[in-house]
């Protein structure tokens, strides 16, 4: 029989949960991040032998950078990321405020390209790029200074509620005036404030943040963030800034802080992997400043039947260590993703990273080799009769140095076996490879010098540049169609839910009036995302040819029908 679920009892469903999903993460999903983000670095495989050529053909990083600009490009080359396409006339004013303004607040109330760049960096490096996105409370405090209040000027301020009293300082002053009745001097006493308020008010805004791989948790066999029965964020965070949120102080204080043997995010194999390159991911174990040492929170989001009903609701589950901090049902889930290979019935897919890591293994051994056999040319082994060479002299490795023999036969070198062109055949082939698995290849990177030959026409080179970035064209349609479209339909939707007033919004020098309460919280337009924006200059290529094909028309046009005029 269902019954009411009391703190204890809701935290260990949740460490449950978390449990659950952070052993599948750092044992499987981990391990495989970690390795991902040490070829991105170029890392030493751990094969390497004292004496021997140790270098790292970098094939994971040169790849996913050569990929970023493009999928950059592609999304933030216009104005607009998205556009709102209206269904039906009544739709078209909502469509251009929302397009106008959502954009607006990824931008500028957002660093919208750091958001993106960070989200598809962390999806072909580490499988999934993630962003939250939420409404927050912002309080602002200003000062107000005035001089020479009336006590009836001064009475209203202090009750304005926006208002609080930071300075006072009452000044009477007596002065003497002749009263016209009497005709006689009389004092009266003036009283005058010079006062400082503060004025608070709230203001809130989308706040849009890139999450960590390593701190993204979701229940095992999930496909989407849909049907997942458990999500969870967990992160490090001060106890003033929790305080600072509105958490009780007196619970915050006596929350356990961070000590790094036990932490879940720092030893973390992704976590580990990202920050041992220069040693910036490490805590400190307490902080000369009480207040800002670190927790762990973890913010869950889980099906609950708290109340006993029978029925589960999708609750949001705030809590660190043994106390619970929020916990209040809700309706949606403040998280988009995305993935550059899905695979079919899974949330994590493939890696642009993963789909390299053999070649860049591979054309590593092989350039290892061809420098082990140049430095062996170079500074070659010999054989040697016992006794009958001065060893020191041989081991003295200078140019044009002695070496002293008893007799000519007593010193031979040992034939180091020449370089052979197959080796070299053997880099570029393992380059085919990678070409053909994520379409990077030397002719995509740059212009050939025989793009510039008078036979290569425009339409060949543009069709092969075409067809080589059909896998990147892809991956990019990918994002869009997934975590993009989401998040900025999460952006209509808190604009739509928390701003409830009309404002003017300043965008590209132009003020324009939005009032987002009169959105429809059902929204009834497509999102239309940016792809193909990149090549505006082709667009306009374009353009250019077919108005210059148009004047032509008309010239001919007019030279046509003139005759038959004269005629």
């Amino acid at each position: 029989m269902a019954r009411e679920l009391d703190d204890e009892e809701i935290i260990s469903l949740v460490e449950g949960e978390i449990n659950g999903s952070a052993e599948y993460l750092d044992s499987e999903v981990g391990s495989q991040q970690a390795r991902a983000m040490e070829y991105f670095y170029g890392e030493p495989f751990g094969n390497e032998e004292d004496g021997r050529s140790q270098v790292v053909i970098t094939d994971v990083q040169d790849t996913v950078m050569w990929m970023m600009p493009s999928l950059m490009r592609i999304f933030t080359a216009g104005d607009s990321v998205v556009r709102f396409v209206p269904e039906g006339p009544e739709d078209e004013v909502t469509a251009e405020q929302a397009t106008r303004y959502v954009n607006h607040v990824f931008y500028k109330q957002n660093n919208g390209f750091m958001v993106l760049y960070n989200m598809f960096l962390d999806a072909l490096i580490s499988k999934v790029g993630i962003v939250k996105h939420y409404w927050e409370e912002i309080e602002k405090v200003t000062t107000e200074k005035y001089e020479n209040l009336t006590d009836q000027e001064y009475s209203l301020l202090e009750q304005d509620d926006d208002l609080e009293v930071v300075e006072h300082e009452e000044i009477s002053e007596i002065s003497e005036i002749m009263n016209p009745l009497t005709g006689m001097m009389e004092q009266i006493t003036e009283v005058t404030h010079n006062a400082t308020f503060a004025r608070t008010t709230m203001d809130g805004k989308v706040t849009l943040e890139n999450v960590p791989p390593e701190e993204f948790l979701i229940n095992r066999g999930a496909k989407t963030i849909e049907d997942a029965r458990f999500i969870c964020h967990r992160s490090h965070k001060s106890k003033s800034d929790l305080i600072k949120m509105g958490y009780d102080q007196d619970i915050i204080e006596e929350l356990p802080g961070y000590t790094s043997e036990a932490d879940e995010i720092t030893t973390s194999q992704e976590y580990i992997a990202r920050h041992s390159y220069d040693s910036t991911g490490t805590f400190p174990d307490s902080s000369s400043v009480p207040s800002e040492t670190m927790v762990m929170v973890n913010e869950s989001y889980m099906q609950l039947d708290i109340d006993g009903t029978g029925v589960s609701v999708l609750h949001k589950v705030i809590h660190s260590g043994d106390e619970i901090l929020d916990l209040e049902p809700i309706d949606y889930i403040p998280f988009s993703t995305i993935c550059p290979i899905p695979i079919s019935h899974k949330f994590y897919g493939l890696s642009v990273a993963e789909t390299v890591e053999d070649i860049q293994l591979v054309r590593s051994t092989l350039t290892r080799n061809l420098l082990d056999n140049m430095y062996l040319a170079n500074n070659g082994r010999f054989q040697i009769v016992e006794g009958q060479v001065n060893v020191d002299d041989l081991l003295t490795n200078r140019p044009g140095g002695i070496v002293r023999t008893r007799s000519p036969s007593a010193l031979t070198p040992i034939q180091t076996p020449a370089l052979q062109p197959a080796a070299f055949q053997m880099l570029e082939y393992w380059e085919g490879i990678k070409a053909g698995r994520t379409g990077v290849s030397a002719q995509t990177q740059g212009v050939s010098a025989d793009a510039l030959k008078t036979h290569v026409t425009a339409g060949a080179a543009n069709a092969a540049l075409t067809n080589s970035q059909g896998r990147l064209e892809l991956i990019a349609r990918v994002f869009a169609d997934t975590g993009v479209r989401h998040m900025f339909k999460s952006i209509y939707n808190l604009i739509q839910r928390f701003e409830d007033r009309e404002k003017l919004v300043r965008v590209n020098n132009t003020y324009f009036p939005i009032d987002p309460s009169s959105w429809r919280e059902d929204l009834d337009v497509d999102i239309e995302v940016g792809i193909g924006y990149g090549d505006q200059d082709i667009r306009v290529q374009n353009l250019n040819n077919f108005a210059m094909l148009m004047e032509k028309v008309g010239q001919q046009t007019y030279k046509r029908d003139g005759f038959r005029d004269g005629d």
